[in-house]
């Protein structure tokens, strides 16, 4: 291999230079970048926690009208049992007179 020349290595030395002249302009672009990523990430994830904590409450909502009907049910068929029983009892006295 030949060495090269003064200018051959002076023409690459100023191509890796001109490179190096453009870094801090790049590294400061990919600070915005970053800065905007980190906003757009915190963002949303705010919309997301927002709309858990309504779908949380939806579904809280949901679940005590729910419980307030299977109450009613459950109410509704006790006293249906009572009222057999107390009709089988009826019967059963009757039966023995």
């Amino acid at each position: 291999m030949q060495p090269r020349s003064v200018e051959e290595r002076l023409t690459m030395l100023e191509g890796q230079m001109q490179h190096l002249r453009d870094l801090p302009e790049r590294v400061t672009n990919l600070e915005s970048q970053f800065v905007q990523l980190r906003q757009e990430m915190r963002d949303g994830f705010s919309a997301i926690r927002s709309e858990m904590k309504e779908g949380a409450s939806q579904l809280r909502s949901e679940m005590k009208e729910g419980f307030a009907e299977l109450g009613r049910q459950m109410r509704m068929l006790h006293e249906d049992a009572i009222s057999r029983i107390a009709t089988m009892g009826e019967r059963r006295q009757s039966k023995k007179r």
